[in-house]
């Protein structure tokens, strides 16, 4: 798993510890509150995990991965076709569904991955998704504010 205390991959200013815990609780949210959800990644763009709700490592690191390449190819595809950024990719089979969709934040862009089995309804599923994108928005939002009135967080704090 990514070092949350400090990942230059994801811009100027490390996230601090409380912050991926709020990522964290906002990813168990997301997963205790919406139905047919199995589990939920925050990955930035380069794939690397920086909160999820996958207890092996491994499997979250795989995930993380995965979901920031399958980011980058929708950029790449809607920019060869002359289409704004992607929100979302939705991936259907009949074994669930799998959203990937960016969240925006000033310590650089990240990916949030949600799978879900045939149970979950994509209504409800993209609306949770698009709420806890917006929660993990404001939690990266307050780190960067806090950025400027304190240190960043070290081992020994």
């Amino acid at each position: 798993m990514l070092d949350p205390l400090s990942h230059p991959e994801m811009g100027a200013a490390p996230l601090r510890l409380l912050t991926i815990t709020q990522f964290s609780d906002a990813l168990r949210r997301l997963r205790q509150d919406t139905p047919g959800v199995l589990s939920a990644t925050l990955a930035s763009t380069d794939g690397l995990t920086i909160a999820s709700t996958l207890s092996r490592s491994q499997e979250a690191d795989r995930i993380a991965a995965m979901s920031g390449s399958i980011s980058a190819l929708a950029g790449a595809l809607t920019r060869e076709t002359g289409h704004e950024t992607p929100e979302r990719v939705i991936l259907e089979s009949s074994d669930g569904r799998i959203v990937a969709m960016s969240v925006p934040a000033a310590t650089g862009e990240m990916v949030l991955a949600v799978v879900a089995d045939p149970s979950a309804l994509l209504g409800k599923l993209l609306w949770s998704c698009n709420a806890a994108a917006q929660a993990l928005c404001e939690c990266a939002r307050h780190d960067t504010h806090s950025h400027a009135s304190s240190p960043p967080a070290t081992a020994d704090s």
